[in-house]
C-alpha cells in the first residue's frame, strides 16, 4: 500500500512538472518533440541503407561495375548522406532549442521559488529545516523538471528506435532481441541503484552545503569584510569551509567511484553478449546463410541497439530518481503560510481614528521557552506619537512585528479602531504602515530608486521622492553624491558609491516617509545619527507624523522625551507610562535611566567625545 501510495505521488509530480515545462516553454517545447521523432526513426533508416548501400556495392562489383549497378549504389550512398546530414542539422538545433527551453523554464522555476518565499511566513527563517528545504528547492531540483522531460522524451525516442531494431534483428531469429535486452540490464540495475544512493547522500548533505554557504561568506561578502580583518578571522574561516568542502568531495567522489567501477562491469557484460550475437552472424555470412549487408546491419543494430536499451531503461530509473529530487521542490512549493487573512477580509481603515491597541498580549518566539511579551498592554492614540523605551530584549521591536503581522500572538490580541488585526487583509494592513527597521536593508539602487521603493506598487513621483528625502534629512548628502539622485549605491557594482551608516539611516527614514501611510513605526531611527541631528530629526518626524499615528522605539531619553507618551517596557511587559516630565517626577525606572544617560552625555561633553 505505501509503495502504491509513493507512485501514485511519483505521478503527481511528472503531471506538475510537465505542466510546469509546457506553461514556461510551449513553443520549444511543442518543436522538440517533433525533433524527438525524427531522431528515433533517423537510426533505423540508417542502418537499413547501410544494408541496402553494403549489397548494392556488392552486386556491383558481381556484375563487373555495370554503370545500372553502381549507378544504384551511389544513388542509395546520396541518400545515405542526406540521412547523415538531416541528423546532424536536427541534432544542433535541438542543442539550440534544448538551450532556449532550459533558459526558459529556469527562469520560470526561479520565479515560483521567488514567488513562494516572499509569500511565506517569516517564521519559516528561523528553523535549520526551512533553510535545508530551501537550499534542496533551488539546487538540483529546480532543473529536474527538464530533466524529466527529456527522460520521458529520451525513452519515447530511444522506444520507436528499439522497436525497429528489434523487427529487424527478429527477421532472422526470434531470440536476438532478448539478447540485446539482457546485455543492457546490468546497466540499469547499476544506474537505478547508485542513483538513488546519491540522492539519499546529496540530501543528507544539504546542511553541510548550507555551511559551506555560510563560510563563504563570510570571507567574500562586505558585510563581513572589516571584521573578517581586525580578528584575523581569514585562516579561521577558510580552514571551516576547505573541511567542509573536504568531506563533501570525499563522499562524492566515492559515490561517483562506485558508479565508475559498476558501469564498466555491466559494460564489459553487455560487450560479451554483443560479441556472440556478432559471431553468430559472422558464421552465417560465411557459409553463406546472410549477406555481407546483413552482417553491417547486424554489427550496428548491435553495437547501437544495447546502448539504446540501455538509455531506455536507465531514462525509466532516471525519471523516478527525479521524482525524488522533484519531491524536493514541490515540498517546497506546497509549503503554505500560516499568517493569512480571512475568506471575507474587513474594510482596510484609511487612518486610525481612535487608536492601536494590544491587549494582554502573551507572546514567544518560535522554539524560545521564554516569553518576549506577557500580559502586555499597550495603547498607541490616534494622532500621536507614542515612545516605546527599555534595555534590549525587553520586547520593543517584538510589538512592531506583532503589530505589522509577521507574527500572531499566543494570546490576546492586537486591535486598531477596535478591530483585531487578524481580521484584515496582511498585506493590505502591512501598505497602510510606514517603518524603519532597527537594521534597514542597505539597497543596491541608484538613489531616488531607493526612496521610490517605500511605494513600489505605484509610480515613482519624483517630487514626492525629493520631499521625503528632504524630511529626512537625505537631501543634502544625496546632493553631493556624484550623479545625484541617479547615483547607484553600494560597492557590489561598478561606478557605486558608498555612504556612511548615518547617511544608510537617514535614506531608510525617507523611503518610509515616502509612503505616506496612517501609521508610522520607527525602531531606533537615530542609533546611527550624531546628537546635533537628533533634534533637527525629530522636529521632522512632528511634522510627517501630523494627523498620523506614530511608535517611535528608541534606547535615547533626549528623543523620547518629546514624544506625547511614553511608555517603559521591562521583561516584555509595560511597567510605567507618563510623559516625560511625569516619569522623572515619579522617580521610577525611566527617572534613574534619564538621570545615568544625562550624566554620561554629560561626561562625554566634558572630555571631548
Amino acid at each position: 500500500m505505501r509503495g502504491l501510495f509513493r507512485k501514485m505521488k511519483f505521478l503527481e509530480h511528472w503531471k506538475r512538472a510537465l505542466a510546469i515545462v509546457w506553461s514556461s516553454a510551449p513553443g520549444f517545447t511543442a518543436v522538440w518533440a517533433i525533433f524527438l521523432l525524427v531522431q528515433g526513426v533517423l537510426p533505423v533508416a540508417f542502418v537499413y541503407l547501410t544494408k541496402i548501400v553494403i549489397d548494392s556495392i556488392v552486386a556491383a562489383n558481381a556484375g563487373g561495375g555495370k554503370w545500372d549497378d553502381v549507378g544504384e549504389a551511389v544513388f542509395y550512398l546520396v541518400v545515405m548522406g542526406g540521412t547523415l546530414l538531416v541528423a546532424e542539422v536536427v541534432k544542433h538545433l535541438g542543442v539550440w532549442i534544448r538551450a532556449a527551453q532550459a533558459e526558459s523554464i529556469a527562469d520560470s522555476i526561479s520565479d515560483m521559488v521567488h514567488r513562494q518565499a516572499v509569500r511565506l511566513d517569516i517564521v519559516n527563517y528561523e528553523t535549520p529545516e526551512y533553510h535545508d528545504l530551501m537550499e534542496r528547492a533551488r539546487g538540483e531540483s529546480s532543473g529536474k523538471p527538464l530533466e524529466l522531460l527529456e527522460s520521458l522524451g529520451g525513452s519515447i525516442r530511444d522506444g520507436i528506435t528499439v522497436l525497429a531494431f528489434a523487427a529487424i534483428l527478429f527477421s532472422y531469429a526470434w531470440w536476438l532481441p532478448a539478447v540485446v535486452i539482457l546485455g543492457a540490464v546490468p546497466s540499469l540495475i547499476v544506474a537505478y541503484r547508485l542513483d538513488r544512493d546519491y540522492h539519499r547522500w546529496w540530501k543528507a548533505s544539504s546542511n553541510e552545503r548550507r555551511w559551506a554557504s555560510y563560510y563563504d561568506a563570510m570571507l567574500v561578502h562586505s558585510d563581513a569584510a572589516a571584521e573578517i580583518r581586525v580578528f584575523d578571522l581569514g585562516r579561521h574561516f577558510r580552514n571551516l569551509y576547505q573541511g567542509v568542502r573536504q568531506k563533501i568531495r570525499a563522499e562524492k567522489l566515492r559515490h561517483l567511484r562506485r558508479q565508475g567501477t559498476s558501469r564498466i562491469a555491466a559494460g564489459a557484460f553487455a560487450l560479451v553478449t554483443a560479441g556472440g550475437a556478432v559471431a553468430w552472424m559472422a558464421y552465417r555470412v560465411l557459409y553463406g546463410f546472410a549477406s555481407l549487408g546483413d552482417l553491417g546491419v547486424f554489427y550496428q543494430i548491435f553495437s547501437r541497439g544495447q546502448s539504446l536499451v540501455g538509455s531506455l531503461l536507465g531514462s525509466a530509473g532516471t525519471v523516478a530518481n527525479n521524482s525524488l529530487y522533484l519531491e524536493n521542490l514541490f515540498d517546497f512549493l506546497d509549503l503554505e503560510p500560516k499568517i493569512v487573512g480571512p475568506e471575507k477580509p474587513a474594510p482596510i481603515f484609511d487612518r486610525v481614528s481612535r487608536s492601536i491597541e494590544f491587549r494582554n498580549v502573551e507572546f514567544s518566539y518560535p522554539g524560545s521557552t521564554r516569553p518576549a511579551l506577557s500580559d502586555f498592554d499597550l495603547e498607541l492614540p490616534a494622532n500621536k506619537v507614542t515612545a516605546l523605551v527599555g534595555v534590549n530584549g525587553a520586547g520593543k521591536s517584538t510589538a512592531v512585528k506583532l503589530l505589522l503581522r509577521f507574527y500572531d500572538p499566543d494570546r490576546g490580541s492586537v486591535l486598531i479602531d477596535g478591530t483585531d488585526i487578524r481580521n484584515f487583509d496582511p498585506v493590505e494592513l502591512r501598505r497602510r504602515a510606514s517603518v524603519l527597521f532597527q537594521f534597514p536593508m542597505q539597497y543596491h539602487a541608484r538613489a531616488g530608486e531607493s526612496i521610490a521603493l517605500g511605494a513600489a506598487d505605484i509610480e515613482t513621483d519624483t517630487e514626492r521622492v525629493l520631499e521625503s528625502s528632504a524630511n529626512a534629512g537625505a537631501h543634502e548628502f544625496i546632493s553631493r553624491l556624484p550623479e545625484g539622485y541617479e547615483t547607484l549605491l553600494g560597492k557590489w557594482f561598478v561606478d557605486g558609491a558608498e555612504l556612511s551608516g548615518g547617511e544608510w539611516q537617514r535614506l531608510a527614514l525617507a523611503r518610509a516617509f515616502y509612503r505616506r501611510a496612517p501609521i508610522v513605526l520607527l525602531d531606533e531611527p537615530t542609533s546611527f545619527m550624531d546628537s546635533w541631528s537628533e533634534a533637527d530629526w525629530f522636529e521632522r518626524l512632528r511634522s510627517m507624523t501630523e494627523r498620523k499615528t506614530g511608535l517611535l522605539i528608541t534606547h535615547r531619553f533626549s528623543i523620547a522625551k518629546r514624544a506625547d507618551v511614553i511608555h517603559v517596557i521591562d521583561r516584555g511587559r509595560i511597567v510605567e507610562s507618563g510623559s516625560h516630565s511625569e516619569l522623572v517626577r515619579s522617580g521610577g525606572a525611566y527617572a534613574a535611566s534619564w538621570d545615568e544617560q544625562m550624566r554620561l552625555d554629560g561626561e562625554r561633553i566634558n572630555y571631548g567625545t
